[in-house]
């Protein structure tokens, strides 16, 4: 019988904190799961992602709502610049502690790689002279995503999180391509970042 009042004892509590949890008012806006379901929610992203670009964008021949989303990934989402721009942060911007500055992007080599991570330094991201990202046409570059492997320079894609990024949808990639073929190319830096975030 004692074993029988526990038991139900802890079924009532565990409903109880079930309930009360699910009815706080801290729990996030259920919009925010329905990602482009909505038209006003893509518009929204497209919006922000234009915001954000810490660099002017060539919108000639391209799909500026893809280029939008593109940004919004690529900054709000991806994080790329902390791996794939050095140093990461304008100087003086560094937000991190002690500096505390406003955390704004470094333009002058924004995506253009040069980050040391031991064996391998992060890639540069910027168009080459025909426009392409890092060299690669959209397809190359879906297959570098969707398997961590270059197809060009025939490199593994080791420190990249390429086993997250490729359950991205294909306009999810398609809209990175974009936003990459936009952005000025820039030249690796001859100075190595040891870390992101620098």
């Amino acid at each position: 019988m004692k074993r029988i009042l526990v038991s139900t004892a802890a079924v009532a509590g565990l409903f109880a904190a079930v309930t009360i949890i699910s009815n706080s008012p801290l729990k996030g806006d259920d919009r925010d799961r329905n990602r482009g379901e909505r038209e006003d929610d893509r518009e929204l992203e497209v919006q922000i992602g234009f915001s954000i670009a810490p660099v002017k964008l060539n919108l000639e021949d391209k799909d500026p709502e893809l280029v939008g989303l593109g940004s919004y990934i690529v900054n709000a989402q991806g994080a790329c610049n902390d791996c794939h721009t050095c140093p990461s942060y304008a100087p003086g911007h560094n937000p991190f502690p002690p500096v505390g500055g406003d955390g704004q992007i470094n333009a002058a080599t924004y995506l253009a790689g040069g980050v040391d991570f031991g064996p391998v330094t992060s890639a540069n991201l910027t168009p080459d002279a025909n426009g392409r990202p890092e060299g690669l046409t959209l397809e190359q570059f879906e297959i570098a995503i969707r398997t961590g492997h270059d197809p060009v320079r025939n490199d593994n894609l080791a420190v990249m999180p390429w086993p997250i990024y490729r359950h991205m949808t294909g306009r999810d990639l398609d809209a990175i391509y974009a936003f990459l073929s936009s952005i000025p190319p820039a030249k690796t830096p001859d100075i190595h970042c040891k870390n992101a975030g620098q």
